[in-house]
């Protein structure tokens, strides 16, 4: 198989090379756009590569062999890991800014948490629910308020699929308006 286009070097451009600090140390650590993670040389960590883009890998069939099973397995992993991130961002605006309680306790419960499956363990929420109950219920809301929005944007992702669907099929605007035999 002929290297593919976005790993040949040729083709990169100036911002093909850049640094990310250790999430653990703020050591920088070089990355080169196509590679998935790196060790940091002063602690150890495992960085993964957030600008790493290989769309592409995602839906071919060849990812696996292209970019090595190592790799693809890797960043099968970043995209979990940056889904987690984006998820934990979302949940954390729905918490009123003067609730600040309750911001770091959904830090905390993220952190403590190791798993790619999930945001937190949800056991470990209801633990404070003896504790402090005014903090509970607010992380409650804030947590269904969460839920909502990802279903709310789950529609709205189906819903621009679906008319890309119509679309692409000729459904919405009728077939007349397709291009016939490549004119």
């Amino acid at each position: 198989m002929s290297k593919c286009p976005g790993q040949n070097t040729q083709y990169w451009g100036f911002d093909s090379i850049f640094e990310v600090r250790c999430p653990k140390c703020g050591n920088p650590i070089e990355f080169f756009r196509d590679e998935v993670r790196r060790r940091c040389k002063v602690c150890g960590e495992i960085v993964f590569n957030d600008r790493m883009d290989l769309g592409c890998a995602k839906w071919c069939p060849a990812a696996a062999s292209c970019i090595g099973a190592e790799n693809f397995k890797a960043m099968e992993l970043s995209e979990k890991t940056k889904s987690r991130r984006e998820d934990l961002h979302l949940l954390l605006d729905q918490v009123p800014p003067e609730e600040e309680k309750t911001r770091k306790l959904f830090k905390t419960l993220y952190s403590e948490y190791y798993g790619e499956d999930r945001l937190f363990d949800k056991n470990r929420l209801y633990t404070i629910k003896e504790e402090d109950p005014p903090l509970f219920d607010s992380a409650i809301r804030a947590f269904q308020s969460f839920l909502a929005e990802k279903e709310s944007i789950a529609k709205r992702e189906e819903a621009a699929a679906a008319r890309t669907r119509d679309i692409l099929s000729g459904r919405l605007f009728g077939k007349s308006h397709l291009p016939k035999n490549g004119s």
